[in-house]
């Protein structure tokens, strides 16, 4: 397995992929959707990672979209 395909968590240091998580709350969250998804062929970057810890989505449009609502 290349560097690449190997998933880095630290559960001591609560880091995935290099990244720390300081909300022992978001870092189980976000550890498992990764592992899950991992398991499934997704080979997160650190950037990915970080995006996920750091971002908070703007999930409007999905919200219109799946439920038909107009704005």
């Amino acid at each position: 397995m290349s560097d690449k395909e190997q998933l880095q968590i630290d559960d001591q240091k609560q880091m995935i992929q290099r990244i720390r998580v300081f909300s022992p709350s978001l870092y189980k969250k976000i550890r498992f959707v990764v592992q899950n998804n991992h398991l499934e062929g997704w080979n997160p970057t650190e950037k990915e990672i970080n995006d996920l810890v750091h971002s908070k989505p703007d999930l409007s449009e999905d919200y219109y979209e799946i439920f038909g609502v107009n704005k």
